[in-house]
Protein backbone atom coordinates (compact mmCIF):
# COMPACT_ATOMS: atom_id res chain seq x y z
CA UNK A 1 0.00 0.00 0.00
CA UNK A 2 1.12 3.51 -0.77
CA UNK A 3 1.54 6.22 1.82
CA UNK A 4 1.43 9.93 1.01
CA UNK A 5 2.51 13.26 2.40
CA UNK A 6 0.60 16.42 1.49
CA UNK A 7 2.57 19.63 1.94
CA UNK A 8 0.19 22.48 2.68
CA UNK A 9 -2.81 22.22 4.99
CA UNK A 10 -5.04 24.83 3.36
CA UNK A 11 -8.19 24.18 1.35
CA UNK A 12 -6.92 21.98 -1.46
CA UNK A 13 -4.18 20.18 0.42
CA UNK A 14 -6.62 19.12 3.10
CA UNK A 15 -9.42 18.29 0.66
CA UNK A 16 -7.30 15.86 -1.37
CA UNK A 17 -6.83 13.76 1.77
CA UNK A 18 -10.47 12.66 1.51
CA UNK A 19 -10.24 10.64 -1.74
CA UNK A 20 -6.75 9.47 -0.78
CA UNK A 21 -8.07 8.14 2.52
CA UNK A 22 -11.04 6.57 0.76
CA UNK A 23 -8.48 4.48 -1.11
CA UNK A 24 -6.84 3.39 2.16
CA UNK A 25 -3.82 5.65 1.64
CA UNK A 26 -2.39 6.94 4.89
CA UNK A 27 -1.64 10.66 4.68
CA UNK A 28 0.75 12.89 6.58
CA UNK A 29 -0.76 16.37 6.20
CA UNK A 30 2.12 18.80 6.73
CA UNK A 31 1.23 22.42 7.34
CA UNK A 32 3.69 25.13 6.36
CA UNK A 33 4.83 27.75 8.84
CA UNK A 34 1.70 29.69 7.83
CA UNK A 35 -0.60 26.79 8.77
CA UNK A 36 0.11 26.49 12.49
CA UNK A 37 -3.48 27.30 13.48
CA UNK A 38 -4.88 24.90 10.87
CA UNK A 39 -2.73 22.04 12.15
CA UNK A 40 -3.54 22.79 15.78
CA UNK A 41 -7.27 22.82 15.07
CA UNK A 42 -7.04 19.68 12.92
CA UNK A 43 -5.22 17.85 15.69
CA UNK A 44 -8.09 18.85 17.98
CA UNK A 45 -10.52 17.25 15.51
CA UNK A 46 -11.76 20.08 13.27
CA UNK A 47 -10.37 21.67 10.09
CA UNK A 48 -11.50 25.32 10.23
CA UNK A 49 -11.46 25.94 6.47
CA UNK A 50 -13.22 22.77 5.40
CA UNK A 51 -15.39 23.01 8.53
CA UNK A 52 -15.23 19.31 9.34
CA UNK A 53 -12.88 16.71 10.84
CA UNK A 54 -10.23 15.23 8.60
CA UNK A 55 -10.44 11.50 7.73
CA UNK A 56 -9.10 9.02 10.26
CA UNK A 57 -6.14 8.02 8.06
CA UNK A 58 -4.86 11.61 8.04
CA UNK A 59 -2.19 12.69 10.49
CA UNK A 60 -1.79 16.49 10.81
CA UNK A 61 1.87 17.44 11.26
CA UNK A 62 3.60 20.72 12.04
CA UNK A 63 6.16 22.10 9.60
CA UNK A 64 9.01 21.56 12.04
CA UNK A 65 8.49 17.79 11.61
CA UNK A 66 8.31 17.86 7.81
CA UNK A 67 11.52 15.86 7.31
CA UNK A 68 10.26 12.90 9.32
CA UNK A 69 6.81 13.23 7.74
CA UNK A 70 8.15 12.54 4.24
CA UNK A 71 10.66 9.91 5.27
CA UNK A 72 8.43 6.85 5.01
CA UNK A 73 6.05 7.88 2.21
CA UNK A 74 6.01 7.13 -1.53
CA UNK A 75 3.92 10.04 -2.79
CA UNK A 76 4.25 13.77 -2.15
CA UNK A 77 1.51 16.25 -3.00
CA UNK A 78 2.56 19.92 -3.09
CA UNK A 79 -0.42 22.11 -2.16
CA UNK A 80 1.02 25.52 -1.32
CA UNK A 81 0.49 28.91 -2.96
CA UNK A 82 2.45 29.76 -6.09
CA UNK A 83 4.26 32.49 -4.19
CA UNK A 84 5.63 29.96 -1.69
CA UNK A 85 6.16 27.06 -4.09
CA UNK A 86 9.89 27.43 -4.85
CA UNK A 87 10.81 27.92 -1.20
CA UNK A 88 8.70 25.00 0.01
CA UNK A 89 9.79 22.60 -2.73
CA UNK A 90 13.41 23.51 -2.06
CA UNK A 91 12.97 22.59 1.60
CA UNK A 92 11.23 19.35 0.66
CA UNK A 93 14.19 18.42 -1.56
CA UNK A 94 16.60 19.23 1.26
CA UNK A 95 14.73 16.74 3.46
CA UNK A 96 14.69 13.77 1.08
CA UNK A 97 17.34 11.32 -0.09
CA UNK A 98 15.31 9.19 -2.51
CA UNK A 99 12.85 9.56 -5.35
CA UNK A 100 9.11 10.09 -4.92
CA UNK A 101 6.01 10.39 -7.06
CA UNK A 102 5.24 14.12 -7.03
CA UNK A 103 1.76 15.58 -7.57
CA UNK A 104 1.42 19.36 -7.81
CA UNK A 105 -1.81 20.99 -6.65
CA UNK A 106 -0.27 24.48 -6.72
CA UNK A 107 -1.74 26.72 -9.42
CA UNK A 108 0.19 29.65 -10.83
CA UNK A 109 3.49 30.82 -12.24
CA UNK A 110 6.59 31.17 -10.08
CA UNK A 111 9.66 33.38 -9.94
CA UNK A 112 12.78 31.24 -10.24
CA UNK A 113 16.39 32.28 -10.86
CA UNK A 114 15.35 35.75 -11.97
CA UNK A 115 12.70 34.57 -14.43
CA UNK A 116 8.99 33.80 -14.41
CA UNK A 117 8.36 30.14 -15.27
CA UNK A 118 5.78 27.44 -14.80
CA UNK A 119 6.06 25.70 -11.44
CA UNK A 120 6.87 22.39 -13.11
CA UNK A 121 9.85 23.92 -14.91
CA UNK A 122 11.25 25.21 -11.63
CA UNK A 123 10.60 21.90 -9.86
CA UNK A 124 12.27 19.88 -12.63
CA UNK A 125 15.40 22.04 -12.52
CA UNK A 126 15.57 21.91 -8.72
CA UNK A 127 15.06 18.14 -8.66
CA UNK A 128 17.73 17.47 -11.29
CA UNK A 129 20.25 19.60 -9.43
CA UNK A 130 19.94 17.22 -6.48
CA UNK A 131 19.17 13.95 -8.30
CA UNK A 132 20.77 14.25 -11.77
CA UNK A 133 20.48 10.52 -12.51
CA UNK A 134 16.93 9.92 -11.28
CA UNK A 135 13.73 10.13 -13.29
CA UNK A 136 11.56 13.11 -12.38
CA UNK A 137 8.15 11.53 -11.70
CA UNK A 138 5.69 14.42 -11.82
CA UNK A 139 2.01 15.24 -12.28
CA UNK A 140 0.26 18.60 -12.42
CA UNK A 141 -3.30 18.40 -11.14
CA UNK A 142 -5.99 20.62 -12.63
CA UNK A 143 -9.60 21.35 -11.84
CA UNK A 144 -12.44 21.92 -11.74
CA UNK A 145 -12.26 21.19 -8.03
CA UNK A 146 -13.69 23.26 -5.20
CA UNK A 147 -12.01 21.97 -2.10
CA UNK A 148 -15.01 22.12 0.22
CA UNK A 149 -17.19 20.26 -2.29
CA UNK A 150 -14.54 17.56 -2.68
CA UNK A 151 -14.37 17.12 1.09
CA UNK A 152 -18.18 16.95 1.14
CA UNK A 153 -17.91 14.11 -1.40
CA UNK A 154 -19.87 16.01 -4.03
CA UNK A 155 -19.24 14.44 -7.46
CA UNK A 156 -16.06 16.02 -8.81
CA UNK A 157 -13.94 15.54 -11.93
CA UNK A 158 -10.24 16.41 -12.03
CA UNK A 159 -7.55 16.21 -14.67
CA UNK A 160 -4.03 14.93 -14.00
CA UNK A 161 -1.25 15.89 -16.43
CA UNK A 162 1.52 13.29 -16.23
CA UNK A 163 5.10 13.36 -17.48
CA UNK A 164 5.37 9.56 -17.41
CA UNK A 165 3.02 6.71 -18.27
CA UNK A 166 4.36 5.01 -15.15
CA UNK A 167 2.17 7.38 -13.12
CA UNK A 168 -1.04 6.47 -14.92
CA UNK A 169 -2.24 3.58 -12.76
CA UNK A 170 -1.18 5.38 -9.59
CA UNK A 171 -3.18 8.50 -10.52
CA UNK A 172 -6.28 6.49 -11.43
CA UNK A 173 -5.91 4.80 -8.05
CA UNK A 174 -6.89 8.05 -6.31
CA UNK A 175 -10.37 7.99 -7.86
CA UNK A 176 -13.54 7.17 -5.94
CA UNK A 177 -17.23 7.00 -6.72
CA UNK A 178 -17.35 10.79 -6.21
CA UNK A 179 -13.86 11.76 -7.48
CA UNK A 180 -13.35 11.06 -11.19
CA UNK A 181 -9.87 11.40 -12.67
CA UNK A 182 -8.94 11.93 -16.31
CA UNK A 183 -5.40 11.75 -17.65
CA UNK A 184 -3.45 13.86 -20.15
CA UNK A 185 0.16 14.38 -21.10
CA UNK A 186 -0.37 18.11 -21.74
CA UNK A 187 1.27 19.52 -18.61
CA UNK A 188 1.72 22.94 -20.23
CA UNK A 189 -1.94 23.20 -21.21
CA UNK A 190 -3.12 22.18 -17.76
CA UNK A 191 -0.76 24.58 -15.97
CA UNK A 192 -1.59 27.53 -18.21
CA UNK A 193 -5.30 26.83 -17.76
CA UNK A 194 -5.10 26.51 -13.97
CA UNK A 195 -3.06 29.71 -13.77
CA UNK A 196 -5.08 31.96 -16.02
CA UNK A 197 -8.53 30.75 -15.02
CA UNK A 198 -7.70 32.37 -11.67
CA UNK A 199 -6.66 35.55 -13.44
CA UNK A 200 -9.71 35.84 -15.65
CA UNK A 201 -12.14 34.93 -12.88
CA UNK A 202 -11.07 38.23 -11.27
CA UNK A 203 -12.59 40.17 -14.17
CA UNK A 204 -15.84 38.20 -13.87
CA UNK A 205 -15.86 39.23 -10.21
CA UNK A 206 -15.23 42.86 -11.17
CA UNK A 207 -18.33 42.72 -13.37
CA UNK A 208 -20.29 41.42 -10.37
CA UNK A 209 -18.96 44.22 -8.20
CA UNK A 210 -19.90 46.86 -10.74
CA UNK A 211 -23.49 45.78 -11.31
CA UNK A 212 -24.66 43.36 -8.62
CA UNK A 213 -25.97 45.94 -6.16
CA UNK A 214 -28.19 47.70 -8.71
CA UNK A 215 -28.65 45.18 -11.53
CA UNK A 216 -28.87 41.84 -9.76
CA UNK A 217 -29.29 39.13 -12.40
CA UNK A 218 -29.38 41.67 -15.23
CA UNK A 219 -25.79 41.72 -16.51
CA UNK A 220 -25.36 38.19 -17.83
CA UNK A 221 -24.80 39.50 -21.36
CA UNK A 222 -21.63 41.30 -20.30
CA UNK A 223 -20.42 38.40 -18.17
CA UNK A 224 -20.87 36.04 -21.13
CA UNK A 225 -18.89 38.41 -23.35
CA UNK A 226 -16.06 38.52 -20.82
CA UNK A 227 -16.16 34.75 -20.27
CA UNK A 228 -15.97 34.05 -24.01
CA UNK A 229 -13.08 36.43 -24.56
CA UNK A 230 -11.22 35.00 -21.57
CA UNK A 231 -11.45 31.51 -23.05
CA UNK A 232 -10.16 32.71 -26.41
CA UNK A 233 -7.22 34.43 -24.74
CA UNK A 234 -6.40 31.45 -22.52
CA UNK A 235 -6.30 29.18 -25.55
CA UNK A 236 -3.91 31.54 -27.35
CA UNK A 237 -1.62 31.73 -24.33
CA UNK A 238 -1.59 27.96 -23.92
CA UNK A 239 -0.80 27.31 -27.56
CA UNK A 240 1.96 29.91 -27.63
CA UNK A 241 3.48 28.35 -24.50
CA UNK A 242 3.52 24.93 -26.17
CA UNK A 243 0.28 23.44 -24.87
CA UNK A 244 -2.82 22.31 -26.72
CA UNK A 245 -5.98 24.33 -27.31
CA UNK A 246 -8.09 21.22 -26.67
CA UNK A 247 -6.88 21.16 -23.07
CA UNK A 248 -8.14 24.70 -22.49
CA UNK A 249 -11.59 23.74 -23.76
CA UNK A 250 -11.76 20.74 -21.45
CA UNK A 251 -11.84 20.26 -17.67
CA UNK A 252 -8.56 22.09 -16.98
CA UNK A 253 -9.65 25.27 -18.73
CA UNK A 254 -13.31 25.91 -19.38
CA UNK A 255 -14.38 23.56 -16.58
CA UNK A 256 -12.14 25.11 -13.94
CA UNK A 257 -12.84 28.63 -15.20
CA UNK A 258 -16.58 28.05 -14.93
CA UNK A 259 -16.19 27.04 -11.28
CA UNK A 260 -13.83 29.94 -10.49
CA UNK A 261 -16.06 32.51 -12.17
CA UNK A 262 -19.13 31.32 -10.29
CA UNK A 263 -17.57 31.40 -6.82
CA UNK A 264 -14.28 31.34 -5.01
CA UNK A 265 -11.59 33.67 -3.75
CA UNK A 266 -10.54 35.15 -7.08
CA UNK A 267 -14.07 36.00 -8.17
CA UNK A 268 -14.73 37.44 -4.71
CA UNK A 269 -11.54 39.50 -4.86
CA UNK A 270 -12.69 40.91 -8.21
CA UNK A 271 -16.09 41.76 -6.79
CA UNK A 272 -14.42 43.83 -4.07
CA UNK A 273 -12.41 45.67 -6.72
CA UNK A 274 -15.49 46.27 -8.87
CA UNK A 275 -17.36 47.68 -5.89
CA UNK A 276 -14.64 50.28 -5.32
CA UNK A 277 -12.06 48.64 -3.03
CA UNK A 278 -8.36 49.35 -3.60
CA UNK A 279 -6.89 46.30 -5.44
CA UNK A 280 -3.69 46.16 -3.37
CA UNK A 281 -5.34 46.77 -0.02
CA UNK A 282 -8.14 44.26 -0.53
CA UNK A 283 -5.63 41.59 -1.59
CA UNK A 284 -3.67 42.22 1.61
CA UNK A 285 -6.84 42.18 3.70
CA UNK A 286 -7.91 38.83 2.26
CA UNK A 287 -4.39 37.46 2.69
CA UNK A 288 -4.37 38.44 6.36
CA UNK A 289 -7.65 36.54 6.73
CA UNK A 290 -6.07 33.42 5.20
CA UNK A 291 -7.68 33.86 1.76
CA UNK A 292 -5.11 34.09 -1.06
CA UNK A 293 -6.37 35.54 -4.35
CA UNK A 294 -4.01 33.59 -6.61
CA UNK A 295 -5.29 35.47 -9.64
CA UNK A 296 -3.76 38.67 -8.31
CA UNK A 297 -0.37 37.01 -7.90
CA UNK A 298 -0.55 35.29 -11.30
CA UNK A 299 -1.51 38.53 -13.06
CA UNK A 300 1.27 40.46 -11.34
CA UNK A 301 4.03 38.28 -12.78
CA UNK A 302 2.11 36.66 -15.61
CA UNK A 303 1.75 39.74 -17.80
CA UNK A 304 5.50 39.84 -18.47
CA UNK A 305 5.55 36.08 -18.99
CA UNK A 306 2.86 36.42 -21.66
CA UNK A 307 4.89 39.15 -23.35
CA UNK A 308 7.95 36.90 -23.29
CA UNK A 309 6.13 34.27 -25.36
CA UNK A 310 6.61 36.57 -28.35
CA UNK A 311 4.79 37.30 -31.61
CA UNK A 312 2.88 40.20 -30.06
CA UNK A 313 0.78 37.78 -28.00
CA UNK A 314 -0.01 40.59 -25.57
CA UNK A 315 -1.83 42.38 -28.40
CA UNK A 316 -4.01 39.31 -28.83
CA UNK A 317 -5.01 39.34 -25.15
CA UNK A 318 -6.75 42.71 -24.70
CA UNK A 319 -8.86 41.55 -21.74
CA UNK A 320 -5.72 40.49 -19.89
CA UNK A 321 -4.20 43.91 -20.55
CA UNK A 322 -7.33 45.72 -19.37
CA UNK A 323 -7.41 43.67 -16.17
CA UNK A 324 -3.77 44.49 -15.47
CA UNK A 325 -4.51 48.20 -15.89
CA UNK A 326 -7.38 47.96 -13.40
CA UNK A 327 -5.45 46.02 -10.76
CA UNK A 328 -1.98 47.53 -11.05
CA UNK A 329 -2.32 50.85 -12.91
CA UNK A 330 -5.32 52.24 -10.99
CA UNK A 331 -7.59 52.42 -14.02
CA UNK A 332 -11.27 52.86 -13.25
CA UNK A 333 -12.91 49.43 -13.70
CA UNK A 334 -16.04 50.52 -15.55
CA UNK A 335 -14.21 52.90 -17.85
CA UNK A 336 -11.48 50.38 -18.61
CA UNK A 337 -14.01 47.66 -19.44
CA UNK A 338 -15.87 50.11 -21.67
CA UNK A 339 -12.60 50.82 -23.46
CA UNK A 340 -12.04 47.08 -23.82
CA UNK A 341 -15.53 46.64 -25.29
CA UNK A 342 -14.95 49.45 -27.76
CA UNK A 343 -11.62 47.97 -28.81
CA UNK A 344 -13.22 44.57 -29.36
CA UNK A 345 -15.98 46.14 -31.44
CA UNK A 346 -13.37 47.77 -33.66
CA UNK A 347 -11.54 44.46 -34.02
CA UNK A 348 -14.71 42.67 -35.06
CA UNK A 349 -15.36 45.28 -37.76
CA UNK A 350 -11.90 44.74 -39.22
CA UNK A 351 -12.39 41.01 -39.59
CA UNK A 352 -12.52 39.93 -43.22
CA UNK A 353 -15.90 38.19 -43.12
CA UNK A 354 -17.58 37.27 -46.39
CA UNK A 355 -21.34 37.53 -46.40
Amino acid sequence: MYKAAVIGAGYMGSAITFPLSANNIEVNLVGTWLDEDLIASSLAGYHPKLKKPLPGLVKPIYWQDMASAVEDVDIIFIAVTSEGFVNVFSQVLDAIDKNYYFFKLTKGLVEYKGSVVRATQAAHDMFKLKFPTLDFMWASVGGPVKAVELSDKIITASIYALNSKNLKDLAYGFSTDYYTITITDDIIGVEVSSTFKNVYSVVIGICDGLFKSTKEGMYHNFNAFLFSQAMIEMSKIAEKAGGRKETVFDLAGIGDFYVASMSGRNRRYGEYVGSGENPQKIFEKMFDEGEVAEGYLALKIGIEWVKSLGNNLINETPLLSSLYKIIFNDHDPIQELKNFTKEMSNRYRKLNIKI
